[in-house]
């Protein structure tokens, strides 16, 4: 896993177009603050989205996968092909 500094640089890149804080984004991610407008499984979704499964691994803590792969984040995923990744990942995993 990553240190906490490089946790909220890589949230933050893969929020590049919105507003939120690092420290926004890293509290929410880590369930160490709830944020009205920002949704854990948002950033989940987004996530998903921009890094690689071994990108994320350095991010996501282990105890919070299985909720990453849970059927309402991938069922949100834009592309078919990721949502098929990560159906297979979540197939593989539990």
């Amino acid at each position: 896993m990553l240190e906490k500094s490089d946790i909220k640089k890589r949230l933050k890149m893969a929020f590049w177009d919105c507003n939120y804080s690092q420290d926004e984004l890293y509290g929410v991610l880590f369930e160490e603050v709830q944020v009205e407008y920002l949704p854990q499984e948002r950033i989940y979704q987004r996530l998903l989205e921009t890094y690689s499964w071994y990108q994320i691994l350095e991010i996501v803590p282990k105890q919070q996968l299985q909720k990453l792969l849970a059927e309402n984040i991938i069922k949100k995923l834009r592309f078919p092909q990721l949502r098929n990744r990560y159906y297979y990942v979540r197939e593989l995993l539990f």
